[in-house]
């Protein structure tokens, strides 16, 4: 894996890891009171969405293991 692959690879996770901050503890909740889930939610799916396209554009090149 080079280091393009793992930087996307690593920029999904921190996408899905901010939103589960931001969706899940209680120091967003003071910080974003309004739209906090929805906030959550959209960093958590481009994150998922990052990842996916990751995945397949890894195994159309034919690098997955």
């Amino acid at each position: 894996m080079g280091f393009k692959e793992g930087f996307a690879l690593a920029m999904s996770a921190v996408y899905v890891l901010c939103g589960v901050l931001v969706g899940f503890t209680a120091a967003a909740r003071n910080l974003l009171p309004h739209y906090r889930p929805a906030i959550a939610s959209v960093l958590i799916g481009y994150g998922l969405l990052r990842f996916i396209l990751w995945w397949r554009k890894r195994k159309d090149t034919g690098t997955a293991s």
